[in-house]
């Protein structure tokens, strides 16, 4: 077993021990707080980096766990601070330096999911990490890497459309001046192949620990509230035969992060802890 393997079973096995508690070195916030902290780490980072260098933002967490939820505040706020530490005169006026991409967009289609060996348990499936396109996702982060210039061509890449119920282009390609990306997903930190090729690749490793049971919960009752499923029983099915399952595939293998964002209901009330 090589270092990093044994660096990341240990982190796994923490997840599983339960042992992420709120001890944490910072405990109790809200949402707006916790997008502040990050987003003030990640400015400082990028004030500290090469102004030729783009920086790769992971977020990442199990089915539920609230990744979107965090990473499109997150962009949003490293904008404004950026734009608030600029000049008088170019307030409001650069162009926006942080963006935010969901691999939501990387779903393989259904018309290849019926092309697997097995194209029902495919589409059943669908959501586990052999049914995205693993290539086509490590190949545009490749691309974010090159040093872009003013010259450089936007960077094109696709998102998820719930009507189509499948990937199409975005209308927002990544640009030159986009030199910081946040990037959300559920395999961005797995330690399988070929995944874990992109290990090295990350400016910060973010991870949201989240209890299983209310993942599940928020899974239930978001099948339910989207139409997904009509009954609370085929939406617990439903996640139970795919979602849980492919948060215990990621906990079980996953590349230890930078910074681990604790998911708590305190009293009722989802607050947030930093390790």
């Amino acid at each position: 077993m090589s270092s990093s393997e044994a660096v990341s079973t240990t982190f796994s096995e923490l997840l599983r021990s339960n042992q992420t508690t709120m001890s944490s070195k910072s405990t109790n916030l809200d949402i707006k707080e916790l997008v502040e902290e990050l987003a003030q780490k990640v400015v400082q980072k990028f004030k500290d980096s090469p102004s030729s260098e783009r920086l790769l933002v992971g977020v990442a967490g199990v089915p539920g766990s609230g990744k979107s939820t965090l990473a499109v505040p997150l962009a949003e706020r490293i904008n404004r601070l950026l734009d608030s530490s600029s000049s008088s005169a170019d307030k409001g006026k650069e162009p926006e330096i942080a963006v935010c991409v969901g691999m939501d967009g990387w779903h393989c289609t259904r018309a290849e999911l019926d092309l697997f060996e097995d194209p029902a348990e495919a589409r059943r499936r669908r959501g586990a990490h052999h049914t995205f396109n693993s290539t086509s996702f490590l190949t545009f982060l490749s691309s974010l890497r090159v040093q872009p210039t003013p010259d450089s061509a936007p960077l094109h890449f696709p998102t998820f459309s719930h009507e189509l119920k499948d990937p199409s282009p975005s209308p927002f390609p990544i640009y030159a001046h986009n030199k910081i990306v946040v990037i959300e997903g559920l395999y961005l930190f797995l330690d399988l192949p070929p995944w874990n090729q992109s290990k090295d690749w990350w400016s910060l490793k973010i991870w949201l620990d989240v209890p299983a049971e209310m993942a599940r919960t928020r899974l239930v009752n978001r099948h339910l509230q989207t139409g997904i499923e009509a009954s609370s029983e085929d939406a617990e099915r439903r996640v139970d035969g795919s979602d849980m399952l492919n948060g215990e595939a990621i906990k079980d293998n996953l590349i230890e992060p930078d910074v681990v964002v604790l998911v708590r209901e305190v009293d009722g009330v989802v607050m947030f802890g930093i390790e």
